[in-house]
């Protein structure tokens, strides 16, 4: 597989607290040199599991890559459940809802992305999505689920 120069990487990741159902959603985007060019985290309310953490993050990566205007994009992450859930177009029912709107942004004929796949990242080489996750779960206020947060 040739790669495109102009093909911009994402690193999505999320930190899950059992206790306040609380998630950190975090996203750092590198270009082709693995220069960091762009990064964001939000805390969100309401995430039922670790792996609806991980889809939130995908898609707010994917909405934050739209404003950004990167068209062609590899979306990183270390859920190897969820990159085969999201590249074989399967929703689970937990997370229809998520992984339908991360299919519209990413397959549908009015995608903003001219290419956009997602692969499997492992952890260990997750190490700065993760982190970005962990500090934006302890430190930053929570937005509500039903508001947009792009």
């Amino acid at each position: 597989m040739v790669l495109d120069p102009s093909e911009i990487f994402c690193n999505t990741d999320a930190s899950w607290s059992h206790t306040s159902k609380e998630a950190g959603l975090a996203w750092i985007f590198t270009n082709g040199s693995a220069t960091e060019i762009f990064r964001g985290s939000i805390k969100q309310s309401a995430v039922s599991s670790p792996c609806m953490g991980e889809a939130l993050a995908i898609r707010e990566a994917l909405l934050q890559a739209a404003t950004n205007h990167y068209s062609i994009i590899c979306i990183r992450t270390d859920s190897q459940v969820l990159a085969q859930a999201i590249t074989s177009r399967r929703k689970t029912t937990e997370l229809y809802g998520i992984l339908s709107d991360i299919d519209e942004l990413a397959f549908s004929s009015s995608s903003p992305f001219i290419n956009c796949r997602f692969t499997y990242i492992s952890r260990a080489n997750n190490g700065p999505a993760d982190g970005l996750a962990k500090a934006c779960l302890v430190t930053q206020p929570v937005v509500n689920p039903n508001q947009n947060s792009v």
